[in-house]
């Protein structure tokens, strides 16, 4: 349910979802709207004066939001759009052609296509060639740890697979020697794409995300916080697409 608030003579709108629940609880979404979580019994008055004593920090924090918005980078796969490859920002274009390839250039990808007025068959031509070039980064960002951890550390031989996930950057199955990971990472740097393939090869040694598993995470990636809360910051936006 959508309702209306005024701050400082702006109207903000803001969600308003009800539960059994007894608490009044405010949140800012990613995309810099407002959303209220209130009991079912709380008269309207009663949630707006709560709103109203948080006024300077909803305002604060949407404006805040606002400029992490601007940096979250994300792809809608259009036709003459913008689209973030391997941690840079390429125009897409869709070209007919007598034949499916995909070209990449200094500041575009060009896909070439059968029937380019196929909106989803011309994109499968793209995600194909995508998951082609990840496939192949993806194992040479995990090799390239592992190489140095099997110096140390008993690292098993592992299974790749490339799939999309809407909350997980990559999973790690110790029991199947196997490492999946999200198949938008190929659209973030290297450096971010290194941190979770160094993640998942670390849970082959230690389960769980305790002390043991970020000493080892640090010891081969000293900078890995930074590298994870620019992953997250920048691209998480496509992660949840």
């Amino acid at each position: 349910m959508m309702r209306a608030i005024i701050f400082d003579n702006k109207i903000i709108e803001y969600e308003l979802n009800r539960k059994a629940k007894k608490n009044i609880n405010i949140y800012i979404n990613p995309n810099s709207t407002l959303k209220v979580s209130a009991p079912r019994w709380a008269l309207i008055s009663e949630i707006e004066k709560v709103l109203y004593e948080k006024e300077k920090w909803i305002l604060k924090n949407l404006e805040k939001q606002k400029h992490i918005d601007k940096n979250i980078k994300t792809n809608s796969f259009e036709n003459n759009s913008k689209i973030w490859f391997k941690g840079k920002e390429y125009n897409l274009f869709f070209e007919e052609s007598k034949k499916n390839f995909v070209f990449l250039g200094e500041d575009q990808i060009i896909t070439f296509t059968k029937n380019k007025d196929d909106k989803e068959y011309a994109k499968n031509v793209l995600m194909k060639w995508i998951k082609n070039v990840a496939t192949n980064d993806f194992k040479n960002a995990i090799d390239c740890y592992r190489d140095e951890m099997v110096k140390k550390y008993k690292i098993p031989e592992y299974e790749l697979q490339i799939r999309s996930m809407k909350t997980r950057w990559g999973t790690c199955t110790p029991s199947k020697n196997k490492i999946t990971l999200n198949l938008s990472l190929i659209y973030a740097p290297k450096e971010e794409l290194e941190y979770v393939a160094l993640h998942e090869l670390t849970h082959f040694l230690e389960i769980r995300h305790n002390k043991h598993f970020y000493g080892i995470m640090e010891e081969y990636m000293p900078d890995y916080k930074a590298r994870r809360t620019l992953l997250n910051k920048e691209y998480g936006q496509i992660c949840k697409d």
